[in-house]
């Protein structure tokens, strides 16, 4: 049986009671718990108490010094990913960090040159990547179902009072607002079809006077590679509605994907004859009924993994076998170079 390894969480805010825990909790035979850290102590006694953590810190120092830990897991914002995982990679840890791996290139270039060193790994949380729908239809662009892949566009709705308003929110601090907690998550999404985004363009409209201190609400993207294909981008700010959608498209086909209800649905409709247009919406009807129908059989039988339980387990997998992350710190550099060419072109 092989040994489990012990991990720490640093950080106790939504992303790690909601994400990040209850993910590692599932696989017991895999990892120990053994304890959590964070600046706000009385928060980290609540969170503990509530998962059943023994240790708790105020200081990611002395959690270092007095515990035995094989990963670092970075819930934390942003601004501080860099000095946290610097620090866990010194320690002798491997460290998982949540989206965006860093603010700049620079701090990306300093958090691999610590892993280099001192010969640990890094899993940037890309956790978008691991739905269902989404894995299939990247399989499926490259098996060629779709012909020759020329483009995609991509739909988000996150409600107004997840983050907007609410005036102490970090993410209503980070260059561009919001969409730099959120914009992460769109541009990893695209570079799974497009490695190499060299043109970005955008703007964004501010449509909510009374939160003074959010920038935007509403932003339009368009990432553009070298071979001259483009994903366009709407995200919204605006309403209380939750949505996120992918289209995918080829010479030969196009792909919609639901990343909430998990569905991925082959578009096929060369013609406008009746009967095609009928065929097609039966075929999107049953494949809906599917996969909805796949997704909660899966829940009852309790074999559902979400998107950080593909994550989580992924990179303890590859640290024990000595095998690739799940999102590399390569991957994760990339998607910061690009965010900072999209704030670069909000802030003009």
């Amino acid at each position: 049986m092989k040994k489990k390894l012990n991990i720490a969480i640093v950080g106790s805010g939504l992303i790690a009671t909601k994400k990040h825990i209850p993910s590692i909790l599932k696989i017991k035979n895999k990892l120990n718990l053994v304890a959590i850290c964070d600046q706000n102590i009385d928060l980290a006694k609540e969170v503990a108490d509530k998962f059943g953590i023994k240790k708790i810190y105020s200081a990611l120092d002395e959690m270092l010094r007095k515990e035995q830990i094989d990963i670092i897991d970075i819930c934390t914002p942003p601004f501080t990913h860099s000095d946290v995982a610097i620090k866990s990679l010194n320690a002798g840890c491997n460290v998982m960090i949540e989206k965006p791996m860093a603010i700049t290139v620079e701090e990306c270039d300093n958090i691999i040159e610590a892993a280099k060193i001192n010969n640990k790994n890094i899993c940037v949380a890309h956790s978008d990547l691991f739905y269902p729908s989404f894995i299939r239809a990247r399989e499926k662009v490259e098996n060629g179902e779709i012909g020759d892949f020329k483009g995609m566009r991509i739909f988000l709705s996150t409600p107004t009072s997840y983050i907007t308003n609410k005036e102490e929110h970090w993410a209503n601090k980070l260059p561009g607002g919001v969409i730099g907690e959120t914009g992460p998550h769109l541009v990893y999404m695209t570079l799974a079809f497009m490695k190499k985004i060299q043109n970005v363009n955008a703007y964004a409209l501010k449509q909510l006077d009374e939160y003074k201190w959010s920038p935007y609400e509403d932003y339009r993207i368009d990432l553009i590679d070298n071979k001259n294909r483009s994903c366009s981008i709407v995200a919204t700010y605006s309403s209380d509605q939750w949505c996120a959608t992918v289209d995918v498209w080829g010479t030969k086909g196009l792909l919609n994907i639901d990343l909430e209800t998990m569905n991925l649905n082959i578009h096929q409709r060369t013609s406008l004859a009746r009967s095609e247009v009928a065929s097609s919406a039966f075929s999107s009807a049953f494949s809906i009924v599917k996969d909805v129908f796949n997704t909660g059989m899966s829940s009852i039988l309790g074999t559902y993994k979400n998107t950080h339980d593909h994550l989580i387990e992924g990179f303890t997998d590859s640290i024990v076998n000595n095998s690739q992350s799940p999102v590399s710190a390569e991957e994760g550099k990339e998607a910061v170079r690009i965010m900072k060419l999209l704030t670069d072109k909000l802030s003009n």
